[in-house]
């Protein structure tokens, strides 16, 4: 009964702003590749969406239906002309959001904490306290029919769930205004008719919901308040389902009796009865084809107003009773200020971390278990006089298997990532700036714990000499070359796909390690050929491994019984032999620390230009 009281209570407060949507003369152009003149894509369209109504966008395929929505959501700026109108509200944009066609979790997360999280990334603790927000999470799953879910990991989750899942997530701080990009693909024809059904409850409401669809049984047809149709770049319909047949009559194109009213639209616009676009989009224009806005539901009212759905539900969810008011006057739901949300985001990180035990489990396994090979298989090289050469190899190996093991999962997981920040980031859950930020606050532990227990076991197990400074600066060195190799698996990964991320970034290693200083001495190459190694992250790294274990005056190794004579038995010999004898090691950490910098900061970029791409 309490939470009954609640629940009703709560939803008596939630208010919708009422946002017409309408552009004028909207026009896109984009250049075609090996051509000079411009490619129209959407050739002077009009229209108006209203709230309170479902607005389905048709049409066949390079009709401009995407094109459309894009440049409605903002994705689009470029090559638009026109005008466009979100009500009179200021920033009307940011009441607005986006459910793309694909639809992105993160899959270590179930329901309810996805709700969760959603919901304390869009809704501050001083606009609805914890219990308010987990109440209004129950409704939202129960009018979604996601409860019997809400304890289900999302990669669990069948097509319609997901689909409803992605509206639930938006539905959570109350858009005015819903856009999806075919909302039933991959669904079968019950769920898609679920799916429409919700949308049109959605939209009865006072939100203005727009979706494209690609070809909708008569059923779900119906089930549309507007259908906006569009044939080359023009608009060739915009009017209640129930006109199309009288519509297409009236230019000579008659319907087939017990023909579906959607495929026979689809059917004409798309020439299968002769090119009538023209004459389509002539008799759009016409005020007896257009839709009646005057017989609209109440709903829509002045961008000014305010629509406020009050319901009062039973605790299983059912309605008792609905009715609408008009108000100016209303609480409303604003966002936790960004450090808040950095600190979310930094939590699911680490619950992401946690969990997914490809990226902290299994990794860390396979570093103790290298680590234990590569120090069987060099053993006492680090104080035998005679294994010397084997000792310097042992750091190439080193740097070339931190920097290996990192750089890949960046260039793999990254691209995976992008659809999920691209949603949430374009419907203001958060900032880029502010995921970036997390991301790296969260990661850059892990490589350093990653790189401690690597260097660790193989410093001891390779009998190198036990002082602290000179164990210090091997870990030192390996952090940096292993964040300095996430930052170029994550640069690799938001401007490529995963096979050439892959192929790129294995070449890449291949040349940074033949510009080492191992397989070629730094003095044996040309003056070009030293400035390209200047370049290579493993050639610092590695040297300052040789620094650190070679320089400050170390006392001489052991030269065992049986062998004659042990040229590097001296620290300075291998220095010298190796042209390291000059090196610097906190030059080399310093450069180190620039190039991660350079490389995150690039990665930064790059992903938001990924991000801003339609």
């Amino acid at each position: 009964m309490e939470l009954e009281m609640e629940t009703s209570k709560m939803l008596k407060s939630n208010t919708v702003r009422s946002i017409p949507i309408e552009f004028t003369d909207l026009t896109y152009q984009v250049n075609v590749p090996k051509q000079k003149e411009k490619k129209t894509v959407l050739k002077g369209i009009s229209g108006t969406f209203l709230p309170g109504e479902l607005t389905a966008i048709m049409g066949p395929s390079g009709a401009g239906k995407s094109s459309l929505m894009n440049i409605l959501t903002g994705f689009t700026k470029t090559g638009v002309t026109g005008t466009i109108k979100f009500g009179d509200a200021p920033k009307a944009r940011k009441l607005c959001c986006y459910i793309m066609q694909d639809d992105h979790f993160y899959a270590w997360f179930t329901v309810e904490e996805t709700m969760m999280l959603a919901a304390s990334l869009k809704i501050s603790n001083e606009s609805m306290p914890i219990r308010d927000r987990k109440l209004l999470i129950e409704q939202i799953l129960e009018t979604l029919k996601l409860t019997k879910t809400k304890h289900t990991r999302c990669s669990r989750l069948s097509g319609g769930q997901k689909k409803r899942l992605s509206i639930a997530l938006e539905l959570i701080d109350n858009p005015a205004v819903l856009f999806l990009d075919e909302p039933t693909t991959g669904l079968d024809s019950s769920s898609s008719f679920d799916t429409i059904k919700l949308l049109q409850k959605l939209a009865s409401h006072g939100r203005t919901i727009v979706c494209t669809i690609h070809q909708p049984s008569s059923n779900i047809y119906n089930l549309f308040n507007q259908i906006y149709v569009m044939s080359q770049g023009y608009c060739t319909y915009q009017g209640t389902p129930d006109r199309t047949v009288d519509y297409f009559k009236s230019i000579g194109l008659e319907c087939p009796p017990y023909h579906n009213p959607a495929d026979f639209l689809l059917e004409c616009v798309n020439g299968d009865y002769g090119d009538y676009t023209m004459a389509l989009a002539e008799a759009a224009q016409k005020p007896e084809w257009r839709h009646d806005y005057n017989r609209s539901r109440p709903a829509i009212m002045a961008s000014d107003k305010i629509v406020e759905a009050n319901l009062e539900i039973t605790s299983n969810g059912k309605v008792l009773h609905a009715q609408e008011t008009f108000s100016n006057n209303s609480s409303h739901l604003y966002p936790p200020p960004e450090w808040m949300r950095l600190w979310l985001l930094i939590g699911r990180c680490h619950v992401q971390i946690f969990r997914d035990w490809s990226l902290t489990h299994i990794k860390l396994l396979m570093h103790i278990l290298c680590a234990i090979i590569i120090g069987l298989l060099f053993g006492d090289s680090g104080s035998n006089a005679d294994k010397q050469l084997s000792n310097f190899g042992s750091y190439l190996v080193h740097t070339l298997y931190l920097w290996y093991t990192t750089i890949m999962p960046g260039v793999l997981r990254f691209p995976q990532e992008i659809a999920i920040i691209k949603k949430e980031s374009f419907n203001n859950w958060y900032k880029l700036r502010t995921f970036y930020l997390a991301s790296l606050i969260t990661s850059t532990p892990v490589h350093i714990i990653l790189s401690t227990v690597y260097m660790t076991i193989t410093y001891l197990m390779t009998d190198q000499p036990l002082e602290v400074d000179r164990f210090v600066k091997m870990i030192l060195t390996s952090m940096m070359l292993t964040i300095c190799a996430d930052g170029l698996g994550i640069f690799l990964g938001t401007i490529l796909n995963p096979v050439n991320g892959t192929f790129v970034g294995a070449v890449a290693t291949c040349f940074m390690m033949i510009f080492s200083g191992f397989l070629i001495l730094l003095t044996h190459m040309s003056d070009f050929m030293r400035m390209i190694s200047y370049v290579s992250p493993i050639r610092y790294g590695l040297e300052n491994m040789v620094l650190a274990m070679y320089s400050n005056n170390r006392q001489d190794t052991i030269c065992p019984d049986d062998v004659l004579y042990c040229h590097f038995k001296n620290a300075a010999t291998v220095l010298k032999s190796f042209g390291m004898e000059n090196g610097n090691y906190g030059m080399n950490l310093g450069i180190l620390v620039l190039q991660l910098v350079i490389y995150k900061s690039c990665a930064y970029f790059t992903l938001k230009r990924q991000v801003k791409r339609q």
